[in-house]
């Protein structure tokens, strides 16, 4: 059974983690790390993850009703520490399984900092400054640097998509790093515009931004040379980094266009709490 085999993959999970990095068992949990990564329609937000104790907070202001006592909740640069802090570890979890979810919360959070103009040295600031410790241990140097790296990628990919600019600082932790992030943005944005050009002359018969959120790591692959030369130079660890990297980039088109659908023609504030999508509403 497919759903029970994932089951038995997250109940080892728990076990590896207690004495693994992320990182490492990223790598030992995905022994295919370049396979379709699936979204499912289960609450975004579960009491535990693979063992972890979860911010009360972090639940409550995802979960909550937007307005309390006929007031809008606004989020502030110290809660969108914790929500990134949180759903980093949650997200690495998750993606052991084979799901994206709390992923797009990462995403969601990442750019509610970038939305109050917070550069991403601030924000980086404010997650390693955030009282809340969802790993119950300090993270090893390797997970600093990929929950960075992930919110570099956000940060750069919302840079060059959306037409305000807010300051990235370094793109990487060091040069193979900043290749890496730099080859992913430029290699996901020459997919988009090859898929709208496609679009275009299908007539509007092909949904370019439904394609491009759709692909597969293999998919985009397959579509970008430069990424496919630079997997194959890659160790096991940088290729996790990299396999990552693009889900990171495939998601935040995803999360743009799901923001785009649910606030076209209303008027939302970008300073309110983020909140996951609900399925069936």
């Amino acid at each position: 059974d497919k759903e029970g085999g994932r089951g038995s993959r997250g109940m080892h999970g728990r076990r590896m983690l207690t004495g693994l990095s992320i990182v490492a068992s990223l790598i030992a949990l995905d022994p295919r790390p370049s396979q379709a990564f699936i979204s499912r329609d289960t609450p975004m937000i579960q009491p535990s993850l693979l063992g972890v104790t979860q911010s009360r907070h972090f639940e409550t202001s995802l979960l909550s009703s937007p307005e309390q006592d006929g007031e809008e909740e606004r989020i502030t640069p110290e809660t969108v520490a914790e929500l990134v802090e949180v759903s980093f570890l949650n997200a690495c979890l998750q993606l052991s399984s084979g799901y994206v979810d709390v992923l797009k919360l990462f995403i969601v959070a990442c750019k509610s900092g970038y939305d109050l103009d917070l550069s991403l040295e601030s924000l980086h600031q404010l997650v390693l400054d955030c009282p809340v410790n969802s790993a119950g241990r300090d993270l090893m140097k390797e997970e600093i640097d990929l929950r960075r790296e992930w919110m570099v990628v956000v940060y750069t990919l919302l840079n060059e998509f959306l037409d305000a600019r807010v300051e990235v600082g370094e793109v990487g932790c060091d040069e193979i790093s900043t290749t890496r992030v730099e080859t992913v943005v430029q290699s996901m944005l020459s997919i988009q515009k090859q898929l709208s050009q496609e679009e275009e002359a299908s007539g509007g018969k092909l949904n370019a931004m439904s394609k491009l959120t759709s692909l597969t790591v293999d998919q985009v692959l397959e579509m970008s040379s430069d990424l496919s030369q630079l997997q194959s130079e890659c160790d096991n660890i940088q290729k996790a980094f990299l396999m990552n990297d693009i889900r990171v980039a495939v998601q935040t088109f995803k999360v743009l266009e799901e923001e785009r659908i649910c606030t076209e023609g209303s008027a939302v504030s970008s300073n309110a709490v983020p909140r996951p999508s609900i399925p069936g509403t």
